[in-house]
């Protein structure tokens, strides 16, 4: 996941499972520390959602839950108006009649409050569009992910190439946002 010149490097990424002892975590978003420590086990039960963890050998650096997603076509008219200006995605006939595009939902993403501000959210978003792009076992040609709306979280993403869907939801408490596979094997 990591080059060598990283101090990361000698952390290690992985599959939460039921018998997995998380490492001591907290990103400073009380609800996020919520969810890894009381709730990722339980939405592996349930089937729901996957959660990663990037961890040293004394704490858990990072981790991120992955859900199945699906962007329709007329949801969303802005998005598509857009799609077909930068992707020209009508252009691929075997997409034409498709109403359904297959994406992966980032449910959540959080960093340990001591390794904030050092790429690794950029570092997890790069190995997802790997991922996804040249490993892909299910298809999909989104990341989705509804983002906590707040000025360093949109500005992360941003920064990360995601976009909006729409402005209608700039005044509640999430956006919801894409980044497009499609352009990075197109």
């Amino acid at each position: 996941m990591f080059s060598s010149d990283n101090p990361l490097s000698g952390c290690q990424l992985i599959r939460l499972s039921q018998e997995t002892t998380i490492l001591p975590f907290t990103c400073g978003d009380a609800d996020l520390d919520e969810f890894l420590m009381n709730d990722a086990k339980k939405h592996l039960q349930y089937l729901s959602l996957v959660t990663y963890l990037l961890e040293s050998s004394e704490k858990t650096i990072a981790y991120f839950s992955l859900a199945n997603d699906t962007i329709q076509y007329s949801s969303i008219d802005d998005f598509w108006e857009e799609m077909r200006d930068n992707l020209n995605i009508e252009k691929y006939a075997f997409l034409k009649g498709d109403r359904n595009f297959p994406a992966v939902k980032l449910a959540r993403l959080a960093v340990h409050k001591d390794f904030q501000r050092n790429r690794i959210g950029e570092h997890i978003i790069n190995y997802l569009i790997h991922s996804f792009t040249q490993n892909n076992k299910t298809g999909c040609q989104f990341i989705t992910v509804d983002a906590l709306n707040n000025s360093d979280t949109n500005k992360f993403y941003c920064r990360n190439g995601f976009q909006y869907f729409t402005n209608n939801d700039s005044v509640l408490p999430t956006r919801q946002m894409y980044k497009c596979l499609l352009a990075q094997v197109m």
